[in-house]
């Protein structure tokens, strides 16, 4: 589901010209990123088409997913090689080969150093300092659960701290101060942009559906024979994170009250970009390319209202701004 919105946001106090911290548009445009799991690969599509379409964009906030695209693009990977990074996890041992376990599972099934490690491959050991656009990560503090945006020191770091998932993955310590998933507080991080007072115009980019979009469950027919599929039966009965199950509805539960953060998020924006899929798997990071597709689509769909929003009134004024 793609859809463009327009709403009239407070003004800013306060955009990624990709790359470049020379550039000098004339508005200065931000571009928040949510979360949303393997959904938040839609973002992809949204910033090939801001780049081919020259886009002026000033700085990026991501949350969850949207801080792990947005940081690779302020790091400054362009649309096309972001695209080529998630070719690079489409089979399921790409996934395992991120989990370490973390036994007993007291604060999470896994410590989250692989993921850290595959981050690293990326981007090094960039500071927030050495990133080509300025970039705010969104991560939530375990300790009281406050938001906090993270500017400074390692990257790799701070994405890692805004990916944790409650439950699943170990609280990361960073500066002494433990951080879980900043969806939790911003999943949609258009504050942390506006008040951080760099740009004039917010663009938000969500892939979560509103609530009572998202159709989770099926009930089992009655006639279900479950030696038709035993290991999809197996699956069901002893794993947590089967669909249905004890970590799943937790997940859930966690995923409904960010559809309702978002949604007030939103309405602090100027241009909301909804590229919501209706696939039910957070997970499926395989599904890379409809994501994708996705997000090129709902960008498309708002191309006049982003080039307004941006002082950019034609197609030749936009190719002149690139």
């Amino acid at each position: 589901m793609a859809a463009c919105f327009h709403l009239q946001a407070p003004p800013a106090l306060g955009g990624l010209v990709a790359p470049g911290k020379d550039s000098t548009p004339r508005v200065r445009i931000g571009v928040a990123l949510s979360a949303g799991g393997a959904k938040g690969l839609a973002h992809i599509g949204v910033i090939q088409v801001l780049e081919e379409n020259g886009i002026p964009v000033t700085a990026i906030a991501g949350t969850s997913m949207g801080a792990y695209v947005g940081g690779m693009w302020a790091s400054g990977l362009n649309g096309e090689e972001l695209e080529a990074l998630a070719a690079t996890m489409v089979a399921k041992s790409d996934l395992w080969s991120l989990v370490d376990p973390a036994p007993p599972p007291r604060r999470g099934f896994i410590h989250g150093r692989k993921i850290l490690k595959r981050l690293r491959h990326t981007l090094g050991e960039k500071t927030f300092e050495d990133l080509a656009t300025p970039f705010y990560c969104v991560a939530t503090e375990l300790n009281g659960y406050a938001r906090c945006v993270l500017h400074e020191g390692d990257v790799a770091s701070a994405i890692l701290a805004s990916l944790s998932i409650p439950g699943i993955v170990v609280p990361v310590v960073r500066d002494g101060i433990e951080y879980i998933d900043g969806g939790v507080s911003e999943p949609l991080p258009v504050n942390a942009l506006r008040e951080k007072g760099v740009v004039d115009k917010i663009i938000a980019v969500n892939v979560l559906p509103r609530p009572g979009e998202a159709r989770r469950f099926k009930h089992t027919p009655k006639d279900y024979k479950p030696w038709r599929n035993p290991c999809s039966w197996l699956n069901q009965k002893v794993n947590l994170f089967a669909r249905g199950n004890l970590l799943d509805i937790l997940r859930g539960a966690a995923m409904g009250s960010q559809m309702r953060l978002v949604e007030r998020s939103a309405s602090q924006a100027d241009l909301v970009i909804r590229a919501v899929s209706p696939m039910p798997r957070w997970h499926d990071y395989t599904s890379y390319r409809s994501y994708i597709e996705l997000g090129r689509l709902a960008a498309e769909a708002c191309l006049p209202e982003i080039r307004a929003l941006a002082g950019l009134s034609s197609e030749t004024e936009t190719r002149k701004a690139s």
